[in-house]
């Protein structure tokens, strides 16, 4: 089998005729039947049926129709690939990113990206906000993931939001706040509470304030941290309470309880960045990766 067969019979498939195949190709019909002939023989079934009209193709014909599709889909593709590395040598992607927010989607990400394209070398940079911030500043990378609200309005860069999330109170399961079905924020207020460095988180750091301004409490901070995972360590092991966002439950293992808050709008959007202007097509391919995951997820 090859793709000068399955162009053949796709064209005879699509004309129901051999002879408009053989003109399609500036060959003679016989030259086309041979081919298809050759080809029924490889796969051990006939694809067409002749009749006084011309010919039909059979189940198993209307089977490999797919198939035939798919492969010189395939086929196609794989050259576009290759004369593109050939016209640029080897492709490379830089990709920063917060850790924590992106963790439940952005592997299977740049697991597909890679699977589509492994001719593109991709680098991960694993940054705070902070640094986020700074690197897009300055271009660092090619294409950023973080909270939509250090992404938007940048001068010459794309955004997309990936998702948006509500606020939840976090705490060891056995403590006391969990008693009770309603959460007495009198209480919390009095709680050993942990926060991000608003010098390194500042817009976490605004959102958690704003949340507990929304819910008519001061919160008692007792300890600042630079990260997720170092806030949620610290909760775990009994050194106090935290409000982060909820989806946070989803991603990271730690056997803690999140509650939902009353009467709080206020959310945090994860999102991506990537210049308008870029000077190989690896981000373009990578954003069409990432917008056919959203679109996946969004109809699951």
């Amino acid at each position: 089998m090859n793709t000068a067969q399955l162009n053949y019979f796709l064209s005879a498939a699509k004309h129901l005729s051999f002879s408009e195949a053989a003109k399609e190709f500036y060959m003679t019909q016989p030259a086309i039947s041979h081919q298809i002939s050759d080809l029924e023989k490889e796969l051990g079934v006939k694809l067409f049926s002749r009749t006084s009209r011309g010919v039909v193709l059979t189940k198993a014909g209307e089977l490999f129709l797919e198939d035939a599709k798919r492969l010189l889909d395939m086929e196609s593709v794989s050259r576009e690939r290759l004369r593109t590395l050939d016209a640029s040598g080897t492709m490379r992607l830089s990709v920063a990113y917060l850790a924590s927010p992106c963790k439940y989607f952005l592997p299977e990400v740049i697991a597909r990206f890679h699977r589509e394209y492994p001719q593109v070398e991709i680098t991960l940079h694993r940054l705070d906000a902070l640094g986020v911030l700074s690197a897009i500043e300055t271009d660092q990378f090619d294409i950023y993931f973080s909270l939509m609200e250090d992404l938007a309005h940048r001068k010459n860069y794309n955004t997309r939001k990936i998702h948006e999330d509500h606020y939840c109170l976090v705490c060891r399961t056995d403590h006391p706040c969990l008693k009770n079905f309603k959460i007495d924020y009198d209480k919390i207020a009095t709680e050993p509470f942990l926060m991000f460095d608003p010098n390194r988180a500042a817009y976490m750091s605004r959102q958690i304030n704003q949340v507990c301004r929304d819910l008519n409490f001061t919160p008692r901070v007792v300890h600042t941290y630079d990260s997720m995972e170092e806030i949620l360590f610290a909760v775990e092991s009994g050194l106090g309470i935290t409000i982060l966002p909820y989806k946070i439950r989803d991603y990271v293992k730690a056997s803690l309880a999140y509650s939902p808050l009353d009467s709080s709008s206020t959310a945090c959007g994860i999102g991506a960045a990537w210049k308008k202007e870029n000077m190989g097509p690896a981000v373009d391919w990578f954003v069409s990766v990432l917008n056919r995951y959203l679109i996946q997820m969004s109809s699951e």
